[in-house]
């Protein structure tokens, strides 16, 4: 089955929207860089201790093959790059590839140890080239890549295993993550050699080739931009270095052997000695112990220090499909910061309220099931900080009655049970050396019930976005002068999303002053913002090129929004404008859209805090009690994009750049020109479509037409008059 928009083409697309190609003559602090494909040890990552060549015997390739941890690795000379494009791949059919995102967990089995910049971690992916560590949200790799493998493509010129990959400094400015750009790769594989494979000499090398399929214009793959400059193999500013592969029979003398580095996948975390506390015995079906990044629930601290408390979860297997906690500190210990994932539930995102040290999430899976906990990994990450006037006592710091743990979208049915952790300021009280921490247990009665019902926003889009603050709520008191994260949580049961173009409305009084750089429902795909006139969009593809489908009840957007410092007493609402186009696949925005908007009260007129939550169901130890609570539902704006008329009646008279004849030129015209350059066999253009897309000279579609479109988007250019 073709694939919707091919991998070649998603590369494209990727790399060209940083920046419009644009000829130039080097004249950047570094005069060249280059790529470079090695063997890769965890162990020992940087490009100086890798292998540009690797000679193996027959008979040491087992049945299922020989793997060969590989990486792509980038060199620089400032970090100033931004986008890279860069494919590879093999001259035998036989051997394979398997890939490694560095923006996902799981290159390891378990956890393995860092330091950067100073801050030591454990993370299961490897270091990427550049990233930061924050000891909240864990290990991130800097920019955006996107990913295209597959066991041949030919328009990069290749019949063999194919691995494409686009990078971009998503806009911002980045850190290498070790001394050089290459002490950490680009990116990470495994070369497979089969059992079968006939002896002689292979290579892994670069796909050379020109990624314009009409050859008008001459945009090559591999390819640097950075400091407004071109770094090419064409003029000679761009190294390339491939890796050697020997295959050698059962005869032969082993001396010149290179064995294959082997991942590492053992935790090198060491605990501290802890001998007077006994073990905590917790009889919770969810369990959480509260300990530092060592592990240890007895701490020693000075007055004023801050430590990140670390909420660890042992759940034996069970799913869990929501968290809503909240956390006690005792004697003027003070909370000041709660972390914005739960690294045992897969990252999801976590709702905080700081104030009130509240927090919780929702954890299931693209198919809407509960998520299994990683068990011993943070549920909860707390920033915690000692009075700078403390007096030498002990400290706790748990949760409160609040620690509900939900098995399903209905009920709280699972025990649970918490051990606090505790900090010592000089001598402390001492009584913490003979006696076990207090465990907590809270448990759930089964029939009493109190539920408080709200009117639940009706709906009708095949794409629904519901406006909130981060807490969920969706009408919020606010004062003048206030700013309020708003997240646009969308809802789209299971359908793909290729990309999503949309502006937003704030009334009067309202100022968006922000808006997030990833769709956290999407991927954490990478958001293209302008700010200026509240808009926004994205492309939303995996590794493959295929669409993705949403994570219900995330965010899709996220904007900072402040009530003006002379707003008046009033009812002010923020959602979108009339564009809101959500795609299905690279030509058409096919999905019928609808929304709720966030209404902020700014004066004295009383919040009942409401969600699209139906029903809220609390468990107490009283007799059965109903209570219902209705609470007028905000206003529901549906815009319909399915049905959008022709914008010439087809009277063959050009409209500049509408490729796709939905009256408007966006992205969403340069994905459709792009994948027809890619492969014209996917043609799904109108003749009035194809004069149209022909903006740049009457030559028929051509890379030099979706230059001229990016750069529109881009508001580099206007439309010709």
């Amino acid at each position: 089955m073709k694939k919707l928009i091919s991998a070649v083409t998603s590369l494209c697309m990727a790399a060209s929207m940083v920046s419009a190609v644009v000829p130039a003559t080097v004249g950047a602090a570094d005069a060249s860089k280059g790529f470079a494909i090695k063997t890769y040890d965890i162990s020992k990552p940087a490009a100086s201790d890798a292998k540009s060549s690797i000679t193996i015997n027959k008979k040491d390739i087992p049945a299922d093959g020989y793997v060969i941890p590989s990486a792509v690795y980038y060199s620089e000379g400032t970090n100033k790059t931004d986008s890279l494009l860069v494919a590879i791949t093999t001259d035998s059919k036989d051997i394979s590839f398997k890939l490694y995102n560095p923006t996902k967990e799981g290159y390891t089995d378990s956890e393995k140890e860092y330091t950067l910049g100073g801050d030591t971690f454990s993370t299961s992916s490897y270091i990427s080239f550049a990233g930061s560590y924050d000891d909240l949200d864990g290990y991130a790799a800097a920019g955006k890549y996107v990913f295209g493998i597959d066991s041949s493509q030919s328009a990069a010129g290749t019949d063999n295993y194919f691995i494409g990959c686009s990078w971009t400094n998503n806009g911002k400015d980045y850190k290498w993550a070790g001394e050089k750009s290459d002490s950490y790769p680009f990116y990470v594989f495994d070369t497979v050699i089969p059992a079968n494979i006939a002896e002689g000499e292979y290579t892994i090398k670069f796909c050379e080739y020109n990624t314009d399929a009409s050859g008008v214009n001459d945009n090559p793959s591999p390819l640097v931009e950075g400091e407004k400059t071109r770094f090419t193999t064409k003029d000679k500013t761009l190294n390339l270095e491939t890796m050697k592969i020997v295959v050698k029979g059962d005869g032969e003398e082993q001396a010149t052997t290179t064995e294959a580095p082997k991942v590492t996948t053992t935790t090198t975390v060491q605990k501290q000695e802890t001998t007077t506390t006994k073990p905590v015995v917790q009889d919770g079906d969810i369990q959480f112990t509260f300990a530092d990044k060592n592990g240890n629930s007895d701490i020693t601290a000075s007055a004023g220090e801050e430590i990140t408390i670390y909420a660890n979860v042992k759940a034996g297997g069970k799913p869990v499909s929501a968290m809503d906690v909240q956390f006690k500190a005792t004697n003027g210990l003070e909370i000041t910061q709660i972390g914005g994932k739960a690294t045992a539930l897969e990252g999801v995102a976590v709702s905080t309220n700081p104030d009130e040290y509240r927090a919780n999430f929702t954890s299931t899976d693209d198919s809407g099931e509960p998520i299994v906990p990683a068990d011993g990994k943070a549920a909860f990450t707390l920033k915690v900080k000692v009075p700078a006037d403390a007096k030498d006592a002990t400290y706790t710091i748990g949760f409160a009655d609040q620690c509900k743990v939900f098995k399903d979208s209905t009920n709280f049915n699972y025990k649970t049970s918490f051990a606090p952790a505790t900090i010592k300021v000089g001598g402390g009280s001492g009584d913490v050396t003979t006696e076990a921490p207090k465990v907590t247990t809270t448990t759930t009665a089964p029939k009493q019930e109190t539920t408080t019902t709200t009117k639940t926003v009706v709906q009708d889009g095949d794409i629904q976005f519901t406006f909130a603050d981060n807490k969920g709520n969706t009408k919020v008191n606010a004062k003048a002068g206030d700013e309020i994260t708003v997240v646009a949580n969308v809802k789209a049961d299971g359908k793909p999303v290729s990309a999503m173009d949309v502006q937003f409305a704030a009334s009067k009084g309202l100022t968006i002053t922000q808006i997030g750089s990833k769709s956290a429902a999407c991927g954490g795909s990478a958001v293209s913002t302008n700010p200026d006139e509240y808009r926004a969009n994205f492309t939303s593809t995996d590794d493959s090129g295929e669409p993705i489908v949403p994570a219900d009840g995330k965010a899709a957007f996220t904007l900072k929004v402040k009530v003006d410092a002379d707003a008046k007493d009033g009812t002010y609402t923020i959602g979108f404008a009339d564009q809101c186009k959500v795609f299905k696949d690279s030509t058409n925005f096919n999905y019928k859209t609808s929304f709720a908007p966030l209404e902020i009260v700014v004066g004295d007129e009383p919040v009942v805090e409401t969600t699209t939550t139906t029903t809220t169901t609390t468990t107490t130890k009283k007799e059965e009690k109903t209570t219902t609570t209705t609470t007028e539902a905000p206003k529901t704006t549906t815009t319909s994009t399915t049905t959008a008329p022709k914008t010439n009646g087809g009277d063959g008279k050009k409209v500049w750049g509408d490729a796709n004849e939905d009256g408007d030129v966006n992205v969403c015209d340069v994905v459709l020109v792009l994948t027809y350059i890619s492969d014209s066999s996917i043609d799904y253009f109108t003749e009035q479509g194809k004069i149209n897309a022909d903006v740049a000279g009457e030559k028929g579609i051509t890379s030099e037409d979706s230059e001229t479109l990016i750069k529109y988007c881009l508001k580099q250019i206007n439309k010709p008059e």
